[in-house]
């Protein structure tokens, strides 16, 4: 693959583009909310950035210190109920930048050497506006366990797709999305089965606090 090398300014517009792309590794959101002591939506009231280091150049390198950021707590989905909360922002390899002013779903965890809260994009931290689905489960997750669920999978390729979940005498549906994605967020925890239009039903057990992903095609 041919390498181009850009002029300084250039590298600088070209690193905004980074701050969309989503955090690392493959974690579910099952993962974040039990790896989480803390997660809570909330408005910044001060700015950090943390870009991706590429290795290509020096100056692709450009990541701010540890800091403190203060929150204006909007809703609180796991942990303590302050209105305000100090969190330390600590440098990761997933690229994220925080506003001031702007609003963001933020996953937290305990440093106790240290006494403090700390996050970074990595733990999931991310723009609220990019947040949809996982405040689809956060807010079920309120409920309790037996709703901490999350029961997603193919049913096809195209959109539109109608998905029944069924339990004794409650059912469900759900429509699937571009990629032919569906989604379930909180089905009380139980037995389930699935089917696609109608067709014919897969078993599933939900348990409590799971995400499992069922394919329906």
């Amino acid at each position: 693959m041919k390498t181009t090398l850009y002029s300084l300014p250039l590298l600088l517009l070209a690193g905004t583009f980074l701050y969309a792309q989503p955090p690392a590794g493959t974690s579910t959101i099952c993962d974040r909310f039990a790896q989480s002591d803390a997660i809570f939506s909330g408005t910044a009231e001060n700015a950090w950035m943390n870009l991706l280091d590429t290795g290509k150049m020096p100056v692709h390198r450009r990541k701010e210190k540890s800091k403190a950021v203060r929150f204006l707590v909007r809703e609180w989905f796991k942990g303590a109920r302050e209105e305000s909360v100090q969190v330390w922002m600590t440098p990761g390899d997933c690229a994220l930048r925080i506003e001031a002013g702007e609003t963001y779903l933020v996953y937290v965890k305990i440093n106790k050497d240290k006494s403090r809260f700390e996050t970074n994009a990595c733990q999931g931290t991310k723009d609220i506006g990019a947040a949809a689905s996982d405040l689809s489960y956060l807010t079920a997750a309120q409920l309790g366990p037996d709703h901490a669920t999350r029961v997603s999978g193919i049913a096809g390729t195209a959109a539109g797709v109608n998905v029944q979940a069924k339990s004794g005498i409650d059912t469900r549906y759900a429509i699937t999305d571009g990629t032919g994605r569906f989604t379930y967020d909180g089905l009380a925890a139980a037995d389930w089965s699935f089917s696609v239009n109608g067709g014919p039903a897969k078993a599933l057990h939900v348990a409590p606090c799971s995400c499992a992903d069922l394919p329906l095609q």
